[in-house]
């Protein structure tokens, strides 16, 4: 008799467990960060342990003490470069793009890393599994340089007129 054992789910620490399988991705769209100024940084943290829920306030989020794995992006001037490291919170998590994921959306996202993950968190943002958060201004995204990678997201921020 077999026993068919199903994959464990994609939690956290393992989608995130692979950042050069994440640098990879990177490096394939690397036209999109071409403009991001030095710094500009990007995060992605599981919804499961963040302390953020959707519809739920996230002005003054105390640091839930969890141990919660960030993927984070950050612009290094050659391009996007892809670690993990503890999510220290809302307030602190020295981002200006923060993406909040649930599980169906990490499971998704590490599934795709080989094809085309931005269409997949795409999709994820529209059908809310993937919370988006800004954490800067229109025009400070504007001078780092993030008007081509949130048009990739659908996340149009400037608007038709200039």
């Amino acid at each position: 008799m077999q026993i068919e054992l199903e994959a464990p789910p994609a939690t956290a620490s393992r989608v995130f467990a692979e950042p050069p399988v994440w640098q990879a991705m990177l490096d394939r769209h690397c036209e999109l960060f071409t403009e991001m100024i030095p710094g500009s940084a990007v995060g992605f943290v599981p919804r499961t342990g963040s302390g953020i829920q959707p519809g739920k306030h996230v002005a003054g989020l105390v640091d839930s003490g969890s141990d919660v794995a960030m993927m984070r992006w950050m612009a290094d001037g050659s391009g996007m470069v892809a670690s993990v490291e503890p999510y220290p919170g809302f307030q602190g998590a020295r981002v200006d793009l923060l993406f909040v994921a649930d599980d169906v959306a990490l499971a998704v996202m590490h599934a795709s890393l080989d094809g085309d993950t931005l269409s997949s968190i795409k999709r994820l943002i529209r059908q809310g599994n993937i919370m988006f958060f800004v954490l800067r201004t229109k025009f400070e995204l504007q001078d780092a340089g993030y008007e081509e990678f949130l048009d990739t997201l659908g996340l149009a921020f400037l608007g038709a007129c200039r």
